[in-house]
Parts: structure tokens; sequence; C-alpha cells
């Protein structure tokens, strides 16, 4: 089972995102900003492992843990910004939904939010390759199947998949 961390509604950055701070662009978003009340409890995506808790002089406390997707592949989910320590250690077993900290606004941060990651390695959030989690988690939940193994469609599923909350452009 999976879910979106919080609402569409929350979304504040868009993976791939070329942004302009003090009049210069900067490099492509490699995340997906949510950006919701600070201490706001953050919910794992999916089961999986928790791999690595850090501190960041850029991305605040940050907690990466394993996902394994429908195809089987294993990735990491890159949860940053948190508002302190995650009391969560490597090793621990996460299920879908259980809270793995809180919303904060430590780093490198301008204001309060959960600035996520996909990547094909532990460390993927700092530098490596990133996805588009926020398309990634809708193609993990769009479609579940049900006891009998028939495809069943998710109701938690946004109903737009492709399309920007913000500007309403097609996604990539």
């Amino acid at each position: 089972m999976w879910r979106l961390p919080f609402e569409d509604s929350a979304l504040t950055g868009h993976f791939g995102k070329i942004r302009v701070i003090n009049g210069k662009k900067t490099q492509p978003h490699r995340g997906t900003d949510w950006g919701v009340k600070l201490g706001t409890p953050i919910p794992a995506v999916s089961k999986g492992t928790v791999m690595l808790v850090q501190f960041s002089k850029v991305l605040g406390w940050v907690l990466v843990r394993s996902v394994k997707g429908r195809d089987g592949k294993v990735m990491y989910v890159g949860y940053c910004h948190m508002d302190v320590e995650p009391q969560l250690k490597v090793g621990d077993k996460l299920k879908v939904g259980q809270v793995i900290g809180k919303v904060g606004n430590t780093g490198m941060s301008s204001g309060p939010h959960l600035h996520a990651t996909l990547s094909d390695t532990v460390r993927g959030v700092f530098s490596g390759n990133v996805y588009d989690l926020y398309k990634y988690l809708v193609e993990q939940i769009k479609e579940v199947k049900n006891a009998k193994g028939k495809a069943v469609q998710n109701r938690k599923a946004p109903a737009k998949i492709n399309v920007c909350t913000e500007c309403g452009k097609e996604l990539k």
C-alpha cells in the first residue's frame, strides 16, 4: 500500500523546477516540497526500512528509507528539513502511514515544509540520481490489486496525475 505524505493542495515545490533566488537561476529542484504547518507529523509513504539519519547544513535533519516499488525495484525516499533529529534509527522497519518525524525548518530552508526526494542510492538525497517522487508515488498508488489479484482503482489516487497543481502545466 502507498500514500502521498500530504494532500496535493500542500504541494509548494515541484521536481525539476528552475527557481530564481536573489536574481539568479538555481539548479533544477531535486525533490518535491509540501508546505505544511511546523510540527505536522510526517507519515511514511509505504513500508520500508530506515537506512540513514543525518544532519546536513543544507537539508537539515534527514531520514532516508528504502521503498520497494510494484516492479520490485528498491528505491530510497529522503525526508528533509525535519524539526529535530528523528527518533527512528537505522534498521527500524516502517509501516505505511507510520509517523517518521515532524515537519521542520532545519538547514537552508525557506520556511516549514517537507522536502522529499527519490533516488536509486541511499545517499542520493545529497548527490547523484534523483527522480520525481510525486510522479512515482502517484504511479504506485494509482492501481492496487484486491485479494483475488484483480486490479482495482485506489481511492487515494489524485485525480490529475500529470498536471502541476501550482501552474496547471503537464508534468513529464
